[in-house]
């Protein structure tokens, strides 16, 4: 009976990225059976579930979306009444009802345990972690100095004993709680909770935590009724107009930040945008085919010094189906992009083709590139699918000139060559570079890894590694450069300072600049800690590799 049912979930997982004459009725006719199974069984459960997934995300019409949501209704219900033997087989999946166990940040934590108090509890601690004592031994009474360095008990039999109870959800509170009483800045408590290698898990006790019900409705479904979109101009979307922010109040970003949050949890993931940032730092967009984009800002204390690491996650008919997220300096972002497992199949293409089009127009980005990782390095997929190609459809060409130029040959032999596919070993040869595309053909933008290199080496040669010193000169030079002084400005201001002032100290020729770059500049670093979206404005209005110090650009 299980392989009946499993050859009506393979059917339907088969037929699920087809769009033709006859696909709707198919897809109609082995959902009107499915809903007659029993959902029992693992092996019965995920992948209807995972197909029910792609069915919202890319539906053939209203019908087949209404029918897939029922389903997927169904299927929750049917998680909720599984015996915990059963249930516990379904752990990290994302499906609702079910649990998730991952070793996340003390910020995601905390946020967690405010926001789903009673679902949230401490699981175990990696035995590669630093024991709690260790850290948490000065919250103690100094009377307690036999347990502070006892032997004889694990992490969480000493949590125990520290906190006076074994219930899981309160030796989690008391951890953080301790944490956060702390006298220490927010990222020396970041890194010390992250030495103890912690996981927490999470029993949702209702449906919106998982990824059948982690949507939002923002705007109308699309439903695919002319099939998929897979053949397109590029280039034509890429510099198609974009459409203002959708104005959004604040209970609506908070939802989309809620939404992104839980969904890179269930997918034991976390980006640092969409971790760190709030309402004031988040764009929407609406896009085509059912598309949406939010981008995250970092909250000013934890941004790069120099680059704006800005974040996102794009949703299918409201439901999130890839994130990750662009490093920008000027007109130059490096990007990086994962499309979630239940999604692949469909506009894969076409949603790579909106994230370009939405960095390209919002920040000002018009070089791109991609780390190897992304088309195969330590990713036997990534080789497998090809994906290689895939980038190279958009422009991307190696960084490396000879492999370059061995791309265009292997280009030539697909074009040329019926049935010809390039070898794992040269798609392997090909990790050994990034990929760069350039929209407008301008010299190749300066890499902040260089700038870094450089401040590292000046702090060498003229302070003989004394950064208190080379701070000090540099805090001096953007006072009679440009005309900051640190005891009159802002809080927020001061963030930006920190972050930049070795940047104009040691990169920049301040005794050469105009009038009006040395208000740009002035702006420029104040802004940092202010505002990331108007600091990538002012950083793309400033010709940085014409200011800087020529040891830099030769």
């Amino acid at each position: 009976m299980i392989k009946q049912k499993n050859n009506l979930i393979v059917n339907l997982k088969e037929i699920a990225p087809l769009f033709n004459d006859s696909s709707a009725q198919q897809k109609k006719a082995i959902l009107f059976e499915c809903a007659n199974l029993k959902l029992n069984s693992k092996k019965i459960i995920e992948p209807y579930h995972d197909c029910l997934l792609f069915l919202l995300g890319y539906p053939e019409n209203e019908e087949l979306f209404n029918m897939a949501q029922k389903e997927m209704e169904r299927l929750s219900e049917s998680v909720k009444k599984l015996p915990n033997k059963i249930k516990d087989q379904l752990e990290r999946t994302g499906i609702a009802y079910t649990q998730t166990q991952g070793a996340n940040s003390f910020t995601l934590i905390k946020w967690l345990l405010k926001t789903y108090p009673d679902q949230v509890s401490l699981h175990s601690f990696d035995e590669t972690g630093i024991h709690p004592k260790e850290i948490l031994r000065h919250a103690l009474t100094e009377m307690e100095f036999e347990f502070a360095f006892t032997e004889k008990l694990g992490p969480v039999k000493w949590l125990q004993e520290a906190c006076g109870t074994k219930n899981k959800k309160d030796l989690l509170t008391w951890l953080i709680e301790h944490f956060e009483k702390m006298d220490a800045s927010d990222l020396i408590k970041d890194q010390l909770f992250e030495s103890l290698k912690v996981y927490i898990s999470v029993i949702p006790n209702n449906k919106k935590f998982s990824k059948g019900f982690g949507n939002f409705y923002l705007h109308k479904n699309h439903y695919h009724t002319n099939g998929l979109l897979k053949r397109f101009d590029e280039k034509e979307l890429i510099h198609k107009k974009l459409p203002a922010p959708k104005k959004l109040s604040l209970t609506e970003k908070e939802e989309i930040i809620e939404k992104a949050r839980v969904a890179l949890f269930l997918l034991n993931r976390e980006t640092e945008p969409v971790v760190y940032c709030n309402a004031d730092g988040l764009l929407f967009y609406e896009l085509e085919h059912g598309l949406s984009i939010a981008l995250f800002s970092i909250l000013p204390e934890r941004r790069l010094p120099l680059e704006s690491y800005i974040g996102f996650m794009m949703f299918k008919n409201g439901f999130p189906m890839a994130y990750g997220g662009g490093w920008l300096f000027g007109d130059r972002s490096l990007i990086g992009v994962n499309i979630f497992e239940s999604f692949r199949g469909g506009e894969s293409a076409f949603v790579f083709c909106q994230l370009l089009r939405t960095y390209k127009q919002s920040f000002g980005a018009n070089y791109f590139e991609v780390e190897p990782y992304q088309f195969g390095k330590n990713n036997p997929e990534g080789l497998k699918s090809g994906a290689f190609w895939f980038y190279y459809r958009f422009g991307f060409r190696p960084v490396d000139n000879d492999l370059k130029i061995l791309a265009t040959k292997e280009a030539e032999k697909i074009q040329n060559t019926k049935g010809y596919r390039t070898s794992i070993e040269t798609l392997k040869r090909f990790t050994n570079s990034n990929l760069a595309v350039n929209f407008n053909n301008a010299i190749q933008p300066i890499n902040p890894s260089t700038i870094s290199e450089y401040i590292t080496k000046q702090i060498k040669l003229k302070f003989k590694g004394d950064r208190s010193a080379a701070e000090k000169w540099c805090l001096q030079k953007l006072k009679t450069g440009l005309g900051i002084e640190i005891n009159k400005i802002s809080k927020a201001e001061r963030i930006g300072v920190n972050k930049l002032s070795s940047f104009i100290g040691f990169c920049i020729d301040t005794s050469r600049l105009t009038s009006a770059n040395k208000t740009k500049l002035k702006n420029f670093v104040l802004e940092k800690g202010r505002s990331e979206f108007k600091y990538i404005e002012l950083c793309n209005s400033i010709d940085c590799k014409k200011l800087l110090v020529k040891e830099i650009t030769k």
